[in-house]
């Protein structure tokens, strides 16, 4: 049974997975994989119908050069949560074979948000400033 919680307030659950993302992005970047391979099964046991803790074990095999030992992970987080962007998002990304470059993973749901492009206003903005500073008689600004 579901305990009702204040709407905004984050569960246990999700405040463990959020830190369990963390602590294995951090652990990815200097290629700690013990430490991965010994926190993630933990969180596996603890929480076994969370996609969360498959996704990362696949972003720590891909990372290690185990392809399909990750996608087994992609498609058990994915198995266990459809709607969890993340692992579908790894899973699209890692199984491209004519992929160019390095696959950023996708840890939580922020990796998986478009990032943010200079729009016409910013780019109108810079033109502006660098007339500005070209041709300042032109500007009025003489």
């Amino acid at each position: 049974m579901m305990k009702s919680r204040e709407k905004g307030q984050i569960s246990r659950e999700e405040q463990d997975l959020g830190s369990l993302c963390s602590m294995i992005k951090e652990y990815v970047e200097k290629n700690d994989w013990a430490a991965c391979m010994e926190q993630i099964p933990k969180y596996m046991e603890l929480y076994p119908d969370s996609a969360v803790p498959h996704n990362l074990m696949g972003i720590v095999l891909e990372s290690q050069g185990k392809h399909p030992e990750a996608m087994k992970h992609f498609r058990a987080a994915w198995s266990l949560d459809s709607t969890f962007v993340p692992a579908n998002r790894n899973m699209d990304a890692y199984s491209m074979y004519d992929r160019k470059g390095e696959v950023e993973p996708a840890y939580t749901m922020e990796d998986c948000m478009p990032k943010p492009e200079p729009g016409i206003i910013q780019k109108t903005g810079f033109f502006l400033r660098s007339l500005l500073m070209v041709h300042p008689k032109k500007a009025g600004m003489a």
